[in-house]
């Protein structure tokens, strides 16, 4: 492994980064017509956020009994009493109930030898939510499962998001896809609060998926191919502070709306206003670029040039350069691997550590946050320090790995996040803010190590298969999401600690095993198989 001084790491930047800023110079990396575009891009995490983590507000956490009889005018109190056994009120009731003393004293005690039956109909309590789906869809006793199945379907929107779009960006433009994504996810958005079956809502949050996601990765490529080279970490990262927002968003408009149609519809207005907007930003100048489209990229750069002040710099034959260079590096890439030299012998332990720390990371922080409404405290108050957390977590972790490197970092990260979950049980829930003081410092260690390990695999793997292989650890990743909102369900099923323990276990092995890969800072960036191969001996 190669480490070099601060001289040759810059002469390194200038020359791998010497295209992007040859194009960069000619408008200006970060100008006017940058930042106005980020305030529009930043807009995307918002919804993307809000719809997925919305099922800790749709589904929450409240009390349920087996419904009254329509013509018995007795309290709910009266009804638990006497009609619903004390060791289970939420799913079966007494099989015969006798009204005739209805107000003596002495029946209002449940008689153990009265057979129960399943409750087919329930009452919800409505003091703190007026409407959720739970009530809409019966989805507790034995149809709670689907909870967590919804959850899961919408993780699986994901996939197919990651697939479609990603494919289909590269093909016609980062504009079209954003475009036709989010008209997905606004109507599938609408279509959902008129749903008239549990199947027809799970299937408008998998198309609400695929489309927030489809817009959220699209507009963060354009993002990254319209910000200059030095400037594109600090924008990257600050691009996904917008998923804090959008958790922060969502607590205020759950707290405001009490009511799962309204709290749905508000979390879809930022898509409407981006669908709205389609007109402002423009198609990637670097995708019209190596598509040929040169009088389209042209005007587009010639506008940002004007904007950002640098008009004079502009000229047909340094776009043609661009393209030269362009076109020339692209032919290289497309003739030198494919997928499988992630698995030569060179890479292969690094590349299944790689693929296990993603699925490990996207279980934990989907575990972690879909579960907040079992803390104790407040739960719009848990749920709003569990997604404004992940901002000044992204931000800190942006410094800590220049001066401290990746895998130390990302080993502490993990780990710290596995004990704080096996924490947060063992403790007592009196006094709540311990409890919830050990998920936020869970929820901040995972969204700093899922925040390292996008950048040590983009390090770790070499140019050929770059792309591939961050695409390959982003389905692992999303395997281990599906998989955590069934967490709860094992949890039910056998004892409360068991997710923890899981939770714990796969943390303390993925921590283990950061330390078998290669430290990645201050070295070349892998190129090749063989340099990719060097630097992971």
């Amino acid at each position: 492994m190669t480490v070099l001084s601060d001289a040759e790491k810059k002469g390194q930047a200038d020359q791998n980064n010497e295209k992007e800023e040859d194009l960069m110079d000619l408008v200006g990396g970060d100008g006017p017509w940058q930042r106005w575009l980020f305030l529009v891009i930043l807009l995307c995490p918002i919804p993307d956020a809000a719809h997925n983590m919305s099922m800790s507000f749709f589904a929450p956490n409240i009390d349920y009994w087996c419904q009254r009889p329509p013509d018995l005018n007795i309290s709910v109190e009266e009804w638990k009493t006497l009609a619903l056994p004390a060791d289970d009120q939420h799913c079966s009731r007494y099989k015969h109930i006798n009204l005739t003393h209805i107000h003596k004293k002495s029946f209002y005690h449940n008689d153990s030898n009265n057979p129960t039956i399943p409750c087919d109909s329930w009452e919800f309590d409505d003091s703190v939510y007026k409407s959720t789906v739970l009530g809409k869809f019966n989805l507790v006793c034995s149809r709670e499962w689907l909870i967590s199945m919804s959850k899961a379907i919408f993780i699986a929107g994901y996939f197919v998001s990651n697939t479609i779009f990603g494919f289909l960006s590269d093909k016609i433009g980062r504009r079209p896809v954003v475009v036709l994504s989010d008209v997905i996810a606004v109507i599938a958005a609408i279509a959902c609060v008129f749903s008239t079956s549990y199947h027809m809502f799970v299937l408008c949050r998998f198309f609400i998926a695929a489309g927030v996601l489809g817009v959220d990765n699209t507009m963060f490529v354009l993002l990254m191919e319209i910000i200059g080279p030095r400037n594109r970490s600090v924008y990257g990262i600050a691009a996904q502070s917008g998923w804090g927002v959008g958790c922060a968003l969502l607590t205020i408009f759950a707290w405001y709306f009490r009511d799962w149609v309204w709290i749905h519809l508000a979390i879809t207005v930022p898509s409407i206003i981006l669908l709205s907007s389609w007109w402002i930003f423009p198609e990637s100048p670097r995708w019209l670029l190596t598509h040929g489209k040169t009088d389209e990229a042209l005007k587009i750069l010639t506008e940002a040039a004007k904007r950002n002040g640098k008009t004079s710099n502009i000229t047909e034959a340094k776009i043609k350069d661009f393209v030269a260079k362009a076109s020339k590096e692209q032919k290289s890439k497309n003739s030198s691997g494919n997928i499988l030299q992630l698995f030569k012998p060179g890479l292969l332990r690094s590349t299944l550590i790689v693929f296990f720390l993603w699925s490990v990371n996207g279980f934990i922080y989907y575990g972690i946050s879909y579960n907040t409404n079992d803390l104790a405290g407040d739960a719009f108050l848990n749920f709003a320090i569990c997604g404004v957390i992940e901002i000044p977590a992204q931000f800190m972790t942006l410094f800590v790995i220049q001066s401290k490197g990746r895998r130390n970092p990302l080993a502490i990260s993990l780990a710290a996040a596995g004990v704080s979950c096996l924490l947060v049980y063992i403790i007592p829930k009196d006094p709540a803010w311990a409890s919830e003081a050990l998920m936020l410092v869970g929820k901040f260690c995972v969204t700093a190590s899922f925040s390292i390990i996008y950048i040590f695999t983009a390090e770790i793997f070499p140019t050929t298969v770059r792309n591939a292989g961050l695409g390959a650890a982003s389905v692992s990743g999303q395997i281990g999401s599906i998989a955590a909102p069934f967490m709860r369900e094992l949890g039910r099923t056998t004892h409360p600690m068991v997710p923890h323990i899981v939770y714990g276990i796969l943390a303390a092995a993925g921590s283990g095993l950061v330390l078998l890969l290669p430290e990645t800072n201050n070295c070349i960036v892998p190129d090749t198989l063989q340099e990719a191969t060097d630097i992971n001996r």
